[in-house]
């Protein structure tokens, strides 16, 4: 409490003294000065919209090629590592071939470094298992999704939430 009433009386100090060089600053500079500050705090969701929030067991779903599924787990499931890394099992039951995504969907920095929508590719497994592929992923609440997305061929997806 205390540093916030110091850094208060500083900011205060500070912006509304007439110092020479704060009397020369243009309309443009606090312009840019806001922008910058905002930035910093204006968070945005690049992921797409949740297909599902899925409970611990075993999950099917049909991928036609090009397509995305979304998806978080529900609280019910069993942390792998620590409170929210948990061990997701995937495989393709078909000849498909799957690309695996995640992301935390909460960015900054939308003036000064725009991201684009996440996708639904480029994640590696960790580890494999009983011929699925393991993939390790911090879930933080509604704003962490995994992706699955069909890259080839469409069929059925396996997921195994523990």
């Amino acid at each position: 409490m205390k540093q916030l009433i110091i850094i208060f009386v500083l900011s205060f100090t500070f912006n509304n003294c007439d110092f020479r060089m704060y009397s020369k600053r243009s309309d443009d500079d606090k312009l840019f000065e806001r922008l910058f500050i905002m930035d910093l705090y204006f968070w945005v969701n690049i992921c797409p919209p949740k297909d599902a929030t899925l409970e611990p067991g075993n999950h099917t779903i049909t991928l036609n090629e090009g397509e995305e599924y979304w998806f978080n787990i529900s609280k019910n499931a069993i942390p792998y590592a620590s409170y929210d890394i948990y061990k997701v099992s995937i495989t393709e039951l078909s000849g498909q071939t799957i690309s695996v995504g995640y992301s935390n969907c909460l960015d900054n920095g939308q003036i000064t470094n725009p991201s684009p929508k996440v996708k639904a590719e480029g994640r590696e497994p960790s580890f494999y298992e009983d011929g699925f592929a393991i993939y390790l992923f911090r879930f933080s609440g509604d704003a962490s999704l995994a992706g699955i997305k069909s890259t080839s061929g469409s069929g059925e997806i396996q997921i195994k939430v523990p």
